[in-house]
């Protein structure tokens, strides 16, 4: 982590008295190497601490700056530079009491006030700025913010100076590594006012460990790996790593049973070892977050460290990782995404990057598709990326420029790939004479870009291929059966496929059944011979079997909905078979072979896929229901929405009712997905049929229309994902 100025002025500042058995030993710092740092380490301004050409973090340098005055005030050294901090000072004392524009270091509000008091100690003479309104306004959000905070002792504690039962909150505060709070300012500040050997066993552990240099915060291992491994997944580049990360996620999920302090006490790190660790399958239990359930409550008793819009992002996003009936989640879920939602709408979160964040993951947060997501992960870096907690600061795990660079490039050639891959598609579409079936939808563009989004990898090509010609395939067969073809025609495509053959006496009945079915035939035939190079067992059996159920279903709908036993048909008869009318069986069974793994034959007539296919069929097909249901009343076409309004139910109940269906199968879904005991399934292909229902939440977004027919708020992904080239972000410091 880069040294904090602020940090490193409090362990300066500790006396030698205490450890040297008193005489004239209180009269110099006992770390004489932070005030080296110090006197070293001054910037051109006048000014210590980061970003000091960033226009918001003027009040952390105001903060850092005061500390080290007040170190070299206190052992009467550096005059020069305590003159150049003091115009420092004087010339940005307005930042103080700036709370609209500027990054305000946590706890600033309770510390600043007394560093400026403890400057009159030590008669250094501020600039007016800071002695006269700033200061005022500055104790009076003081009182405010103790009366607020119940626990302001657990991070501001050097704020409080003498006033504070240094004692009593060393004993019931004080980890097992001596710090308070992992913070070196805080122990430091204790060390100062109430000697504890552990106190100072801690802080000579840090000095140790950074060579003489304090960070803001110490130790950081895990947060800091979790976040790399966090950082190399939405870089779309985990899979280079995949052997590494896996030792540490184990090593994690070890010190996560143990309860190990560094996790269970800080609340960021806590939630995003949940979530990377229910991810990756590891057993971890929803029940560990349940102090966090209540917004008020977190609000009113947590430190000020973990109530900021990064720990209520990450709270966030772990309650995304529920599965089943998992109470805590929803709770937290519902608080943590209004809370996100209002500090969007009171444009009160300076940090761009951080509101791009918080916007993308609010309003997409089950329709992300991987590599959309790692073109806005790569143009939200920045050099100059910081966090910030009593002071700003960096660290190259959190933000690495190799990783980055890495990114851009696999990118670069994944984006090659799809240019080609597409003029390839729109050749077979071409060659098939799809192109001539001029009522149905071409959805060849949008389909293609929707799957290379979630499967990436440039050499996954045929899982890629075989899955867009499945989703194009169904999406023309759907609008035939649905739209404009006969009952005959149906029926005769049905027959079709049925005796599966194709010679020179084959009689159909139209120009589009002999399109669809030549198109069809030829397709499944050469995606059959491609799965026996791959997996050395024929699939052709299976996947014709698939298609005459799916077309079957087709039917059915159609037959259903046009007689007059449709009024009495209940909700639960239409689930039990429109979960196949969707496709969803189909696309995935259909790149399943090329996914780079062995599959076991058997796994393909298992009860698991067969779930796995029902879940994810049921959550494609309401979200596709919920966003047609008013088109397909006029056009006469089973719906679940309107089957129930038909039956009696109210619009607005109907839609309920089909929403709370979708997040359980959802749900299901996740948690399969999310099991690695007692699975036939690999994890490859499970994850197909997730990134499945990702696909239909991105096509049919609560907050828009069908994007798959009419493609409006998708598009700018899809052109800039295949299109447009991706620059590498400024990553010099």
């Amino acid at each position: 982590m880069s040294p904090s100025a602020y940090d490193t002025a409090w362990v300066a500042m500790v006396p030698a008295t205490e450890y040297s058995g008193g005489g004239e030993s209180d009269r110099r710092p006992c770390f004489p190497q932070c005030l080296d740092w110090i006197m070293e380490n001054q910037n051109p301004d006048g000014s210590w601490g980061l970003g000091t050409d960033h226009p918001f973090l003027v009040k952390d340098r105001l903060s850092c700056t005061l500390a080290c005055l007040l170190a070299l005030r206190k052992w009467g050294v550096g005059q020069q530079l305590v003159q150049n901090g003091m115009d420092f000072i004087a010339s940005n004392g307005w930042a103080a009491a700036n709370n609209n524009d500027q990054f305000s270091p946590v706890g600033f509000d309770i510390i600043f006030p007394w560093m400026v008091n403890y400057a009159k100690e030590l008669d250094l003479t501020l600039p007016s700025i800071l002695t006269s309104h700033v200061v005022d306004s500055s104790l009076h959000i003081q009182d405010s913010e103790i009366r607020r905070k119940q626990n302001v002792q657990v991070y501001a504690l050097e704020g409080l100076g003498k006033s504070c039962n240094w004692k009593g909150v060393i004993s019931e505060h004080q980890r097992s590594n001596g710090s308070l709070f992992n913070s070196p300012a805080t122990t430091a500040a204790a060390l100062i006012h109430s000697r504890d050997e552990k106190c100072f066993e801690y802080l000579i552990s840090v000095l140790k460990a950074s060579n003489g240099r304090v960070p803001t915060i110490y130790p950081m291992d895990i947060y800091t790996r979790l976040c790399m491994v966090d950082n190399l997944e939405r870089l779309g580049v985990s899979k280079y790593f995949e052997f590494e990360l896996r030792n540490i996620l184990d090593e994690i999920h070890m010190r996560w049973l143990e309860k190990d302090d560094e996790i269970f006490s800080d609340i960021t790190c806590h939630a995003m070892a949940f979530r990377l660790l229910r991810s990756h399958g590891y057993d971890v239990l929803s029940d560990e977050l349940t102090e966090y359930v209540d917004e008020e409550h977190f609000v009113n008793t947590v430190s000020m460290q973990y109530d900021g819009v990064t720990t209520v992002l990450e709270l966030y996003r772990a309650s995304q990782a529920r599965i089943c009936d998992e109470s805590i989640l929803d709770k937290i879920h519902d608080w943590t995404s209004a809370f996100l939602k209002q500090q969007l709408l009171n444009q009160s979160i300076l940090d761009k990057r951080l509101r791009k964040q918080v916007e993308y993951d609010s309003y997409n947060f089950h329709g992300t598709l991987d590599q959309f997501g790692v073109r806005r992960s790569i143009e939200l870096c920045d050099a100059r990326d910081f966090r910030i907690l009593k002071t700003a600061y960096r660290c190259p795990t959190v933000h690495n420029e190799d990783f980055v660079r890495l990114s851009v490039e696999d990118y670069g050639i994944s984006q090659a790939q799809y240019q080609k891959e597409l003029q390839q598609m729109e050749r077979w579409y071409v060659e098939f004479r799809l192109d001539r079936l001029n009522q149905g939808r071409n959805v060849l563009q949008v389909s293609y870009s929707l799957i290379a989004a979630v499967i990436a990898d440039p050499e996954l090509y045929m899982a890629r291929i075989s899955y867009v010609k499945a989703i194009v395939l169904i999406t023309l067969f759907d609008d035939f059966f649905d739209c404009y073809g006969s009952r005959e025609e149906a029926l005769c495509v049905i027959e079709l496929v049925r005796k599966w053959n194709v010679h020179a006496e084959t009689s159909y009945c139209s120009r589009e059944v002999e399109i669809l079915f030549t198109a069809l035939y030829n397709t499944v035939n050469e995606v059959a011979e491609n799965a026996y190079v791959a997996q050395g067992y024929w699939i052709k059996e299976d996947l014709v079997s698939r298609w005459l159920d799916l077309l079957e279903n087709f039917a059915r709908e159609n037959e259903s909905w046009s007689t007059e036993t449709n009024v009495a048909m209940s909700l639960d008869d239409y689930l039990s078979f429109a979960w196949k009318s969707i496709g969803g069986k189909i696309c995935v069974f259909t790149p399943t072979p090329f996914l780079g793994i062995k599959i076991p034959q058997e796994m393909f007539k298992s009860a698991e896929f067969d779930s796995l296919s029902e879940y994810t069929g049921l959550v494609c097909r309401l979200l596709n229901d919920l966003k047609t249901f008013k088109k397909e009343r006029d056009e006469g076409t089973l719906n679940g929405v309107t089957l129930q309004i038909v039956g009696g139910v109210s619009e607005e109940e109907a839609i309920l009712k089909v929403e709370e269906i979708i997040e359980y199968n959802r749900r299901k879904v996740l948690q399969m997905v999310y099991r690695r005991e007692g699975s036939i399934v690999p994890r490859e292909c499970k994850e197909l049929f997730l990134k499945t229902s990702k696909m239909a939440y991105c096509v049919y977004p609560y907050n828009g229309g069908d994007e798959y027919s009419s493609p409006n708020l998708i598009m700018k992904d899809i052109k800039a994902m295949i299109w447009e080239p991706l620059e590498l972000p400024n990553l010099s410091t």
